[in-house]
């Protein structure tokens, strides 16, 4: 029996179960009583002939309130006529619809419901009946919205990141460029701002810059958009411009020096606070957001260089970035287009078994004149630049194909980790991108571990914890790179869907301070077995620290001690050498 002779049969089976099941009514009348979806039958002329409880409970209404009347008779008028379009079309054309209505409770409560529609149609109309079901999915849809929320606003201050800010911003150029107006872009930076984190903390640093974000909108007003960049950074976009965009700028920026002059309430005490601005202006200054805002950020670290607590417009010139930064930045593209730079990898290692359990893809960039760079040559004017994000993408790509030729060969059992930056991780693409690797590779999504740094987690807040649960659901494993560098608090740390801790390695290199760094070792596994993390250290270089974490209870580890970051084949060596 071909496929389709095998699916006709299944239905066949199907009907004949239903009938008979259907022979007893008092089957098919609990069936419509004790549904947990909303139910309800309308004649041809879709009048309302009979709805179950659900329906009634969803709705507010009884079943003699709403007899004989248009279903839309719940409606909240606030669904977009194209919905119902579609809704025509498709009983028109198929007899069923599907779809999602936002409809309102007899109170006046709106409700979002997914409504599935049928038409029986028999011989005649008076035989024909059109049956809905109807489910309340309210709480999805808010969640739905608030994921969304998140993912283009920042935590803090609700204003929009840079994701949205670079998009809306391109928006608005486009629209800039068809309709002949002019734009700019401010970028501000709150003067010594870290004096007052430091001196109050980090909730009255938060504080204060929620106020300051609702200072700047307000000095805004309808003439752009306002962003939190990070930090204590905001950008601002100053669209639709049709006269002088200089005496435009000039009164903005006034606005916003006359709310810095105010002071701010904190901690019962008055705190001023300035600000630092550069701007670019559109065209002259750039043809993009992305090259307006570096321009604007130029100037804005002139006006720094000058005082602080003032503005510069950017002039060429401003851009203070050595020849060796332009010849790295021009190469790094290149070598990034030529796949030219590739992962390296170090050896993670069951101190208890003495057998490696995984592989960190560390980078590596053979430049042909200067021959190996070190990462911190080159990581930074990627960040800078915005290559990191490309990079970012090529090693994880060659390292989970790697990792999958691993297993074919036998080691299947082992892991590979790959670091990822701020940027990546910000991506909105980011996880739809791990998601096309794994099934490129073809690698078990169990057998890759991300790593992110502690402090992108905590500065991401809610954000993050979204991604993250994002990338649990494909799967894959999470690890806190560099964890003890930051800030973060117990309380904090058991909302963040993560699988490991990842020790850093300052803790092992001052041999003064070593009774304080295993006193933290020990609390910080302690702090991991309490949530269900495991633990590894990085930078093991001697017997000694070995001994040291694996007294603390820390029994995962990589280092020098076991290998330096290796070539695929010496690797491979290793790996055989290790499970000789």
């Amino acid at each position: 029996m071909d496929g389709r002779g095998l699916a006709t049969a299944r239905m066949m089976m199907r009907k004949h179960h239903f009938l008979e099941f259907a022979k007893d009514t008092d089957n098919v009348w609990r069936l419509f009583n004790h549904m947990n979806d909303g139910l309800i039958i309308t004649d041809d002329k879709r009048r309302i002939l009979l709805m179950n409880p659900a329906y009634e409970e969803l709705t507010g209404y009884t079943m003699e309130e709403l007899y004989l009347k248009n279903p839309g008779f719940i409606s909240s008028r606030q669904t977009p006529s194209h919905v119902f379009n579609e809704m025509r079309e498709g009983l028109a054309s198929k007899g069923t619809w599907t779809g999602e209505l936002l409809n309102q409770r007899k109170n006046g409560e709106l409700f979002w419901s997914y409504i599935t529609i049928t038409y029986i149609e028999k011989e005649t109309p008076e035989e024909s009946y059109y049956i809905g079901i109807m489910r309340d999915i309210t709480e999805r849809k808010k969640a739905e919205d608030e994921a969304s929320f998140l993912a283009y606003h920042d935590e803090l201050t609700q204003t929009p990141n840079r994701h949205l800010f670079m998009e809306k911003g391109t928006e608005a150029l486009q629209q800039a460029r068809e309709d002949n107006h002019r734009a700019a872009v401010l970028f501000i930076d709150l003067d010594r701002f870290k004096k007052v984190n430091d001196s109050f903390g980090h909730h009255i640093g938060d504080q204060l810059l929620m106020e300051m974000s609702t200072r700047l909108r307000k000095a805004l007003g309808e003439r752009g958009m306002i962003s939190r960049f990070g930090g204590d950074e905001f950008t601002v976009l100053i669209d639709k411009i049709e006269g002088d965009v200089y005496e435009e700028v000039q009164y903005v920026i006034t606005e916003i020096f006359n709310t810095c002059n105010r002071p701010i309430t904190l901690v019962d005490r008055h705190v001023y606070i300035t600000a630092s601005i550069g701007v670019s202006i559109y065209p002259e200054h750039g043809q993009d957001v992305e090259t307006l805002m570096k321009n604007a950020d130029s100037a804005m670290y002139q006006t720094k260089d000058e005082g602080r607590n003032n503005f510069q417009i950017y002039s060429d010139g401003m851009a203070d970035y050595s020849p060796e930064y332009v010849e790295i930045e021009s190469n790094l593209r290149q070598a990034i287009e030529n796949k030219e730079i590739e992962p390296h990898y170090q050896l993670q290692i069951d101190t208890l078994l003495n057998q490696p359990y995984g592989v960190e893809a560390l980078v590596r960039w053979e430049h042909p004149d200067r021959g190996i760079m070190s990462p911190g040559s080159f990581l930074p004017v990627a960040e800078q630049s915005g290559d990191i994000i490309p990079l970012d993408h090529m090693m994880l790509e060659a390292a989970c194909r790697q990792m999958k030729e691993w297993h074919n060969e036998g080691f299947s059992h082992l892991t590979i980790s790959v670091n990822i930056s701020k940027l990546t991780f910000e991506d909105v693409y980011f996880e739809e991108k791990v998601r096309q690797v794994l099934k490129d590779t073809e690698l078990p999504p169990e057998r890759l571990c991300l790593e992110i740094t502690e402090n992108m987690a905590i500065s991401n807040g809610e954000v993050a914890i979204w991604k993250l649960n994002q990338l649990k659901n494909i799967g894959v494993h999470v690890s806190l790179d560099d964890f003890g560098t930051g800030f973060s608090s117990l309380s904090q740390l058991k909302d963040f869907p993560v699988d490991e801790l990842k020790i850093d390695k300052s803790f092992l290199s001052e041999s003064d301070n070593q009774k304080i760094n295993s006193t933290i070792i020990k609390l910080i596994v302690q702090m991991a077995e309490s949530l269900n993390f495991s633990v590894i250290c990085e930078g093991i270089e001697t017997k000694e620290q070995l001994a040291q974490i694996n007294k603390e209870g820390c029994y995962q580890a990589q280092g020098y001690y076991f290998s330096k970051p290796l070539a695929v084949q010496d690797l491979r060596s290793a790996l055989d050498e290790c499970l000789a």
